[in-house]
């Protein structure tokens, strides 16, 4: 009996240290432990706001009613959302192989987990990164998928493992919890994501993404989520030099300061990146190119957001 006893404690311990060991794991920020964003496609920012579904959103979370894109087409403002400098060098949407630096530099020597989901993305052979341009049936396009253009992502298979496909895996991380990556991109594929089709159709697959996260407590705990598109539509001819207005919406249960409000302030794609540098304190990303500051020196971080010391909750509505 005492050994069957002895061996108890010895499974409890080393189950108790596992736990200790995956917390540990999680690098605490300022004002949140985790960070997603969601990247829509090609609309102006009151054709979102005129869905209901758009708008109801913004009730949940904080409307960043000064948020624009940072140039068109599509591809160089994905590049944007993780590079500091002028899109890296890529300004329209052919296939890319820069040399710059990118965000995953700074998040994997600070222990920051990290994960792109794409729809319709299949992998390599034994998870190298596929760069193909577009697949026609699933509607992935390489364009869309910004880490797919670094060199030091393309050519490093652990880094390549970390590019999945959106259908197969979200879900099944988000339902780690706690455990969930730390920075987690989601892109849908050309009909999901608005490109081939609209607001209206997209709706349904980013109402299930949403739910998938605002529905598990877990998850929702210090995690931000940013849903945004790449850049409005300038492509119809009346919409020909409007400026380049996205809607963008903050989402998360225990890191916005208002909720049903709205952020006037001015921001831009290169804001994500200034936003996970300041709430880790890390480094902006090194600049290969010699040139001195970049984009992410010069702008601000999202700027209602709470920091873990507040009282979770306060003075707004808890809403899951």
């Amino acid at each position: 009996m005492a050994f069957k006893f002895n061996k108890l404690v010895t499974v409890v311990t080393t189950c108790c240290l596992l736990a200790a060991t995956e917390v540990a794991a999680i690098l605490p920020g300022i004002w949140f432990d985790r960070f997603v964003v969601v990247v829509l496609e090609n609309t102006n920012k009151a054709t979102a706001l005129g869905s209901p579904y758009y708008q109801n959103l913004t009730t949940m979370g904080m409307l960043l009613d000064g948020y624009q894109a940072t140039t068109h087409p599509s591809q160089p403002n994905y590049i944007t959302m993780i590079a500091s400098t002028i899109a890296a060098g890529v300004y329209d949407d052919a296939d890319h192989n820069s040399t710059q630096n990118n965000l995953i530099d700074l998040l994997e020597p600070a222990g920051i987990s990290w994960r792109v989901y794409m729809e319709g993305y299949t992998p390599s052979t034994q998870g190298a990164c596929n760069t193909i341009s577009k697949n026609s049936t699933t509607g992935y396009v390489r364009k869309h998928n910004p880490f797919m253009s670094f060199l030091n992502i393309q050519n490093n298979t652990a880094r390549c493992q970390n590019i999945v496909n959106a259908e197969a895996n979200f879900a099944s991380d988000v339902n780690k919890g706690a455990s969930a990556p730390q920075y987690m991109y989601y892109v849908p594929n050309l009909k999901n994501d608005a490109h081939d089709t609209n607001v209206t159709y997209a709706q349904k697959d980013l109402s299930n993404i949403v739910d998938t996260m605002l529905n598990n407590k877990a998850f929702m705990n210090r995690t931000l989520i940013l849903i945004t598109f790449d850049e409005n539509d300038i492509y119809t001819p009346q919409f020909y030099g409007t400026p380049n207005n996205v809607y963008s919406v903050l989402l998360g249960n225990d890191t916005l300061k208002c909720y049903g409000c709205y952020d006037q302030q001015f921001y831009n794609h290169f804001s994500q990146i200034v936003t996970i540098e300041q709430n880790w304190n890390l480094s902006t990303i090194p600049n290969l190119d010699g040139d001195g500051a970049q984009w992410d020196s010069w702008m601000l971080p999202f700027g209602m957001l709470r920091n873990k010391d507040e009282k979770i909750c306060a003075n707004a509505p808890c809403y899951y």
